[in-house]
């Protein structure tokens, strides 16, 4: 609805600026007035396929965004289900660096407090 409401705001600034444009603009015997015309009518509509461009990438950023609040939502399903997976996981942490070795250490406590 939105989307209609700005087609239709658009198509009447073209009619105003056209209008505007042939009545102030006196008729040249050279076609300056029609070029000049051509001109402002082009503009007016790279500004409305650029509104009409921004509106569609914004629709799409939503839907991405949607996709991954979903996707963070539902439980991973790769996620280990047995201490030692839980351990594995957690060792390839460590090497890679993305884990401290002190929280290594208590991570692996608390799996095995779990047990």
């Amino acid at each position: 609805m939105l989307n209609i409401k700005l087609n239709l705001k658009n198509m009447m600034l073209v009619a105003v600026g056209v209008i505007t444009f042939s009545v102030t603009v006196p008729a040249q015997a050279d076609g300056a007035g029609a070029f000049l015309g051509g001109i402002a009518v082009a503009r007016i509509g790279r500004s409305i396929r650029d509104s009409n461009d921004a509106q569609e990438r914004q629709a799409d950023a939503a839907e991405r965004q949607a996709y991954y609040a979903q996707q963070q939502a539902q439980p991973s399903q790769t996620q280990p289900q047995t201490a030692k997976e839980k351990i594995a996981q957690l060792d390839k942490l460590a090497a890679g660096g993305y884990i401290s070795p002190e929280e290594y250490k208590s991570r692996k406590q608390a799996i095995l407090d779990n047990m």
